[in-house]
């Protein structure tokens, strides 16, 4: 009996930690939230893990004239960053910038832009009740942006910046 059990545990030890992989090209969703309102109208946010170690944010919407989704992409810097402003924002040790157009204050924020004059802006922003609103904004230089805004309660806040350390921490 005891032979066996360790004959178990050295075959164990030999098998390479691997964690399944998504297909080439296609992300795998470590989290997602989903919110349904009435006509049908959906959001969804996932986030998934990219090839470099940081995390893709995507978010969806359905509209009348169908889905629209909009992605950004953020590097370990900013990975950590968004978690740990986040989170103090929520501890109260960081107090919001004034309010936006939005009307709301924010706490971070992430800008990316390319040489053909496209951008992509990712602002948090928060709500009185210690929820947060994630704003993804994408266009071009002199246009009209397109804008997806996602609001998440305290406690999906709480779990979205648990699982942005976890992320971290593991080195994915």
């Amino acid at each position: 009996m005891r032979q066996q059990q360790q004959t178990q545990q050295q075959q164990q030890q030999q098998r390479p930690q691997t964690r399944p992989q998504a297909p080439q090209g296609q992300e795998k969703p470590v989290l997602e939230f989903f919110h349904q309102s009435g006509e049908g109208k959906f959001k969804k946010l996932t986030l998934s893990v990219s090839e470099r170690g940081g995390v893709i944010l995507r978010l969806f919407e359905k509209r009348e004239d169908g889905v629209k989704s909009i992605v950004f992409s953020l590097n370990r810097t900013e990975l950590i960053t968004l978690s740990k402003e986040v989170e103090f924002h929520l501890m109260g040790v960081v107090k919001p910038t004034p309010a936006n157009g939005s009307g709301r204050a924010s706490v971070v924020e992430f800008f990316h832009y390319s040489n053909n004059g496209q951008f992509k802006k990712l602002s948090v922003e928060v709500f009185k009740d210690g929820g947060i609103a994630l704003v993804l904004r994408q266009g071009e230089k002199g246009k009209p942006a397109d804008a997806i805004v996602f609001s998440l309660s305290r406690g999906e806040t709480i779990h979205l910046i648990e699982e942005l350390k976890l992320l971290f921490y593991k080195r994915v």
